[in-house]
């Protein structure tokens, strides 16, 4: 995602949430990743889907529970996500 700010472009990466449906042996879940760098391999956690909440809000919960596990610097999800293709892309912002 690219902003601008005082004449400067910055640029970040997106968090993706996926839905993914029950099984016979796993409930349903969400899958929360993102790829830093090409040569990498995507990280990735599983948030359990929490029936509190709505659809929009377990795709934020699971991106900032990605944050809390891969982001030292306190950041928050900015939301709505973008929902494309029924997959949710988050950006966030640091306090």
């Amino acid at each position: 995602m690219a902003t601008k700010q005082d004449n400067r472009t910055e640029t970040r990466a997106a968090i993706r949430t996926r839905y993914v449906g029950p099984t016979n042996t796993r409930g349903t879940r969400i899958i929360a990743s993102a790829k830093w760098f090409s040569d990498q391999q995507p990280r990735r956690i599983t948030y359990h889907w929490d029936y509190a909440l709505d659809v929009s809000e377990n795709h934020a919960a699971a991106a900032q529970a990605w944050l809390d596990r891969f982001n030292n610097y306190g950041a928050t999800i900015e939301g709505p996500g973008l929902n494309y293709d029924g997959d949710y892309h988050w950006s966030w912002c640091t306090a």
